[in-house]
């Protein structure tokens, strides 16, 4: 079961687990940079103060464009040399292969029942 629920700015996908996690993901509409001194959908919690609006480029934090690069596959990992890989895709590495192992497992236990 699956459910969707669309705003102006993120998609919640509910997932299937025993413990029920919303994902919340940019949608189209988000991933264009927005207009200086345009408010920000989503973000207007407060009943007493107005949205927040978005800023000029320049006033945000170099590491917020990073957010925005896709991380490396496995696959792509797998073809880096390990010098050349930091320390942050030894980790990312580490976990798609946990990731991986724990889908295979399950796979197995469900074909063995």
């Amino acid at each position: 079961m699956s459910m969707r629920c669309h705003s102006a700015s993120f998609r919640c996908i509910q997932s299937t687990a025993v413990q029920q996690r919303f994902y919340f993901r940019p949608s189209a509409a988000t991933q264009f940079p927005m207009k200086p001194g345009t408010p920000i959908p989503g973000l207007d919690i407060f009943k007493e103060k107005d949205p927040p609006v978005a800023l000029e480029r320049s006033e945000y934090p170099e590491w917020i464009d990073s957010l925005s690069k896709p991380l490396p596959s496995l696959a792509k990992l797998r073809k880096m040399p390990e010098e050349e890989a930091t320390d942050k895709d030894k980790m990312r590495y580490l976990k798609l292969l946990r990731k991986l192992k724990i889908k295979k497992n399950n796979e197995e236990r469900a074909a063995a029942k």
